[in-house]
């Protein structure tokens, strides 16, 4: 007799639920998703799933073994720390945290159920990037939120920021061990992130037109999206739900009971992120204020 399905609630059911973690789930038969909590009528999914007003009316009611959060940033968390005190696991997108004050609130000794979602960790160009050495890396990420159907804007350092500060550590295999060179214009922010191992990570996000992301490894392009075979990654899963399904797959064996798997960052990382988006926004601020 096979294990029974794990039974997830999802807090915030907007475009990243529809358009990347709805179809990855359905991929993950380990899990279910057997409800939803939003403020917001409807279905637009048409997903058939249960739907609450709030989180906690979702907890109240719903019997979860974890929650899935994805709700705007601001909210992210304040609906983690809620659903660990309900003895849930927790699953978060990224950021799950803006301020390290913000995961005070978290019960210590529940910490050891929350876990943060990096989905690029699992795209298989950042794993064979991975800790292959290299002093000098170069990071850029260009989006257009409104292309992929995204109907709020978020400010670049909690949208697409997170992503540069995690690879930053998780490819290289080295902390942040400080923040320079911050410059912000109307569309983009780029820096240096200084690494413990005397390396350096520099970074530029940006709101543009389209899409494209690029990582390279002492002047030498290891990570080049969209690739050069547009066509034939049409044939294939589209890498951002690949990577949602494979973060979704961690979470599962984790949730299980197995141990924490390297795809999911843990809450000491968490507030460590959240230190430098901190840092980072005091140094736009800076340096808008200077005209840099």
């Amino acid at each position: 007799m096979g294990r029974a399905r794990l039974r997830i609630g999802v807090a915030g059911a907007g475009r990243a639920f529809e358009r990347l973690y709805l179809p990855a789930l359905r991929m993950v038969p380990e899990l279910e998703a057997a409800a939803i909590a939003d403020p917001r009528p409807g279905d637009g999914a048409g997903t058939g799933i249960r739907r609450w007003p709030s989180l906690e009316a979702m907890i109240g009611a719903e019997p979860l073994d974890g929650v899935l959060v994805l709700s705007p940033p601001a909210f992210h968390a304040e609906q983690a720390g809620q659903a660990l005190a309900a003895g849930l696991h927790v699953l978060c997108e990224k950021p799950a945290a803006l301020r390290p004050a913000e995961t005070e609130a978290w019960p210590a000794d529940a910490l050891h159920r929350f876990a943060g979602a990096y989905t690029r960790r699992a795209w298989p160009a950042y794993l064979r990037a991975r800790r292959q050495g290299g002093r000098a890396w170069a990071f850029e990420l260009e989006t257009n939120g409104a292309a992929w159907g995204a109907t709020t804007q978020e400010p670049l350092t909690w949208d697409l920021l997170p992503h540069a500060i995690d690879l930053a550590e998780w490819v290289t295999g080295s902390s942040i061990a400080g923040v320079r060179g911050i410059r912000r214009n109307a569309r983009a922010v780029s820096g240096v992130f200084d690494l413990k191992n005397g390396g350096e990570f520099r970074w530029r996000v940006a709101d543009g037109s389209g899409y494209r992301e690029r990582l390279a490894r002492d002047g030498r392009a290891i990570v080049r999206r969209p690739g050069r075979l547009p066509w034939l990654e049409r044939l294939r899963t589209p890498a951002d739900i690949a990577g949602v399904r494979e973060v979704l797959r961690a979470w599962a064996r984790f949730m299980a009971g197995g141990e924490r798997p390297a795809l999911l960052a843990d809450a000491a990382a968490v507030r460590r992120h959240a230190a430098i988006i901190e840092s980072v926004e005091r140094e736009v601020g800076a340096a808008w204020a200077h005209g840099r």
